[in-house]
């Protein structure tokens, strides 16, 4: 992150969001979240490039603590739009952050093209200046979070900044080689992303995208709440069972959660609630001053 302009918003606007989508954000929360937060679209530049994602807050004038957020999916899928922003980022910032959220390089708008686990870990890592211009943000209380793919920046994102206070992950991938061999959608995906490559560089790259494989690398003073529904199809629980085993060989702090009735990082599933309260009580014990 040397880049001078890295983490400059040049453009803020508020989320609409049209009746329908209002009734889905009270019927799976409550109206607070619509009338107790602030969420905005924002635009910001992140190695020279205008990158497009959300900011939710509390309305209530303040200087809040932190959550920089990872989407997970790749393209438009996956990505943050109105809805989600307040589903996801707003129902978080309504217990007193302010919450952050980049769609990616590449992706819904934002310059540049999308990496996957390469250089777009640095449009996530530069939500950390976009937050010194964000009056109502404290930059000495940053989380980090992100679910799926999301899980990869997170991960990732912890071995490049050792100032977050906590880290929390939901469904995430932690050996995308593993994961090629036992999805082919996925390992199709993977394949187009890194065409040119032989084969000895393909494999580094997935090996750079493990965390099973940079574990060691992780701050050992920030705790890491992970969870994973023991009925993800999409990416099994195995990938974070993998790393739980990693992280206690190497005396990290962490916390391996395994929801009996989840599946993959779905609202539908109703485990979102339960989640959601392992969440709140890790950002509460661990996003404070000392």
């Amino acid at each position: 992150m040397t880049n001078p302009t890295d983490g400059i918003i040049i453009n803020r606007e508020p989320a609409a969001l049209k009746k329908p989508a209002a009734a889905s954000v009270k019927k799976l929360y409550n109206e607070l979240v619509l009338t107790e937060t602030i969420v905005e679209k924002i635009t910001y530049l992140s190695d020279g490039l205008r990158i497009n994602g959300y900011l939710a807050r509390p309305s209530n004038p303040g200087t809040y603590p932190v959550v920089i957020w990872n989407r997970g999916g790749s393209g438009d899928k996956g990505a943050l739009d109105d809805l989600t922003a307040y589903l996801i980022l707003a129902s978080t910032a309504r217990w007193g952050y302010v919450v952050l959220g980049t769609q990616y390089r590449g992706n819904k708008g934002s310059e540049g093209v999308e990496d996957w686990g390469g250089e777009d870990i640095n449009d996530a890592l530069n939500l950390i200046e976009v937050v010194k211009n964000i009056p109502e943000a404290d930059p000495d209380l940053i989380a980090i979070e992100g679910a799926s793919r999301g899980g990869v920046t997170t991960y990732m994102a912890l071995t490049r900044y050792d100032n977050f206070k906590c880290a929390i992950v939901h469904a995430g991938i932690t050996d995308v080689a593993r994961l090629c061999e036992q999805k082919e959608d996925f390992r199709k995906y993977l394949n187009r992303l890194f065409k040119n490559l032989c084969e000895d560089d393909k494999r580094e790259k997935l090996k750079e995208r493990s965390a099973v494989s940079f574990a060691d690398q992780f701050p050992r003073d920030v705790p890491l709440l992970i969870m994973h529904g023991l009925k993800d199809t999409v990416v099994p629980a195995e990938q974070s069972e993998l790393l739980a085993e990693r992280l206690k060989k190497l005396n990290i702090p962490h916390k391996l959660i395994l929801l009996e009735e989840g599946t993959h990082v779905a609202l539908k599933d109703g485990t979102y609630r339960e989640i959601d309260r392992y969440r709140r009580e890790w950002l509460a014990k661990h996003l404070k001053k000392a």
